[in-house]
């Protein structure tokens, strides 16, 4: 059942927005005297030098001054320092820099800052200790110094890193009192395939997420990353040699087809003694074998991941003794979501579940579509069983990725959703392909965030979100905040999962009703936008494809596409340009049909 919103709570709600206050004003840094920036390097600290003035700038940095205060009194300059025989280079390095860019003063000789590694504390975890002696910043590892270091700059400088090219920090000087903060994830892999991650591994390590997906590692100095052994998912093709990850799934009962299996990840572990994991999945593909032997299991299973996980931990068996610490993965993924009955995951056999059918306009624990409330019991009998769950999540439309996708406050019900149910690790998959015409920047930042930190509160939440769009939007970004409140609003009590078209959730009727506010929304944040109207004018797309929905003409839809190409967006997965034979009168929900997977 869908709800009608009129005109009149719409403008109570846009004037109620209007109201409320930002969470600081993010402004361009003021000039600063440059002559005191300068300094040279010793193995222990981190010092200004001209060379480094010159790598200052990137393509959108926002940094105001600042000067540094313990209480009442001001520290002239700082020095950020490696604890001795630690390696934590880069996490010096980058605090520097960023405490440069505020035109701090970092010399030797200043209120120390000192980062190092402790390693009885759990990986990627941190303390910051503040005293007025200086600042202690202590990893649990490597990664655990380098968040730290980022943990320092966000909570005592206001700095944000939105974006692989917007970063920013509030007005404000640097205030120090006697304080401790420790950080220990949730989540014990942070994962992620989204557009800006795969633009920069720099922003996904700022951002927490310590396992690069599909960009390759991080450099060691980053701290490193999972090593999946360059296999990925949909790895039962290429490993049994019967195909690719498209190809139909080969027999689980073979003998012959486990033991090249194993044959072939007992080659990847000999080649490279450093990969921590190997999938063995299923190839993506409705079709599999439904032999008699194969059919057999699965109904003494009650599902088919019976017969997948006793095939996967056939291979896991055979490779714990001489490989201890790697972990086969597999997935509970189509044909193989529904847990079995008998047979448990090793201990060295890690699930990644994939909701691929689930309804995202509203959160998974409410159970108000079906495939939802059949979700809820997924979830849990696999937590039952598996103490290394993952969850593989979907969270943009993959078939219409310009039109809204109005998930977003769905995003923070859904990560606690997960970490309630003893989820381990997280991989939010979403638009990976292109630069978004719809709020996908947006997306990604929260999702990294919520990784990092799943049990935020509903504010926090809200306030990430408003400071990204006062950010990357400028002065209107109220009415952009306006229009997605709306949406999502309208959208809670509807079905819409990652293949359906725009007017599943919230209907025709809605947009209808909504058109002239909608487009005054817009109008205004476009007006207001300053040197941010490029962004307000690219994600403005998405309501223009909803538009053309509405009042579809073949000369509008031609000068839209062209700003679509222009733009560099993509129209779905797959998919950077349109058929050759679409018809533009048509609406642009029909321009494209699919597949059975996109």
């Amino acid at each position: 059942m869908r709800h009608h919103i009129g005109l009149s709570i719409t403008a109570l709600l846009l004037a109620a927005l209007l109201l409320f206050s930002g969470c600081g004003k993010i402004e361009t840094a003021a000039p600063a005297d440059e002559a005191e920036q300068t300094g040279t390097h010793d193995e222990t600290t981190h010092e200004t030098t001209d060379e480094e003035e010159t790598d200052m700038t990137q393509p959108v940095e926002k940094f105001s001054a600042k000067q540094v205060f313990f209480g009442a009194e001001r520290k002239y300059r700082v020095a950020v320092l490696a604890k001795a025989g630690s390696e934590a280079d880069y996490a010096v390095s980058e605090l520097s820099k960023y405490l440069i860019k505020m035109r701090i003063l970092v010399k030797s000789d200043g209120y120390p800052i000192t980062i190092g590694i402790d390693e009885r504390r759990a990986a990627d975890s941190y303390r910051i200790k503040v005293t007025a002696d200086g600042v202690t910043i202590d990893g649990g590892n490597l990664r655990g110094a380098i968040y730290g270091a980022y943990r320092f700059l966000e909570e005592f400088c206001g700095v944000r890193f939105f974006t692989p090219t917007l970063e920013t920090c509030k007005e404000g000087d640097v205030v120090l009192s006697p304080c401790e903060i420790e950080y220990t994830p949730r989540f014990a892999k942070r994962s992620f395939d989204w557009y800006d991650a795969r633009l920069s591994q720099a922003w996904m390590v700022k951002n927490y997420i310590n396992d690069c997906g599909f960009t390759g590692p991080f450099a060691a100095e980053m701290g490193g990353s999972w090593n999946a052994g360059g296999v990925g998912v949909h790895s039962l093709g290429r490993l049994t040699e019967t195909g690719d990850g498209t190809t139909a799934n080969p027999c689980l009962t073979d003998p012959a087809i486990l033991q090249t299996v194993i044959r072939n990840v007992r080659a990847i572990l000999e080649r490279d003694p450093n990969v921590n994991s190997i999938s063995v999945s299923q190839n993506d593909t409705p079709e599999h074998c439904e032999c008699e032997n194969c059919r057999r299991i699965a109904e003494e299973e009650g599902s088919w991941a019976g017969v997948m996980l006793r095939f996967v931990n056939a291979v896991a068996e055979d490779i714990a003794a001489d490989y201890p610490n790697v972990t086969i993965d597999t997935l509970a993924y189509q044909w193989t979501v529904e847990p079995p009955r008998v047979t448990r995951p090793r201990d060295n056999v890690s699930v990644w579940l994939c909701p691929i059918t689930c309804d995202y306009t509203h959160p998974l624990s409410e159970g108000l579509c079906p495939e939802n409330a059949a979700f809820d019991g997924i979830l849990t009998g696999w937590a039952d069983i598996c103490d290394n769950l993952q969850i593989w999540d979907y969270t943009n439309n993959y078939r219409y990725s310009i039109p809204t996708y109005a998930n977003l406050m769905v995003l923070w019900d859904n990560m606690h959703y997960y970490a309630e149910n003893s989820v381990r690790s997280m991989f939010p998959e979403g638009n990976y392909y292109s630069a978004s015409g719809e709020f996908g920047e947006l997306r990604a930042y929260l999702l990294a965030r919520l990784m990092r930190d799943p049990n935020m509160n509903r504010h926090e939440y809200v306030t990430l979100m408003d400071e990204f769009l006062e950010a990357y939007y400028g002065e209107g970004w109220r009415y952009i905040r306006a229009y997605i409140d709306a949406l999502c609003g309208q959208a809670a009590s509807g079905c819409q999962n990652i293949f359906e078209p725009p007017f599943a959730a919230i209907s025709e009727d809605y947009f209808r009703a909504m058109e002239e506010t909608f487009d005054d929304w817009w109008n205004r944040a476009e007006t207001m936008a300053g040197d941010r109207r490029a962004f307000v004018v690219r994600s403005r797309l998405q309501w223009r494809y909803i538009k053309l929905m509405l009042h579809p003409d073949a000369a509008v839809a031609a000068a839209f596409v062209a700003d679509v190409t222009a733009a560099g967006v993509w129209w779905k997965e797959g998919s950077r340009d349109l058929p050759e034979d679409v018809d533009l009168s048509l609406p642009p929900d029909r321009w494209f049909t699919f597949t059975w997977w996109i």
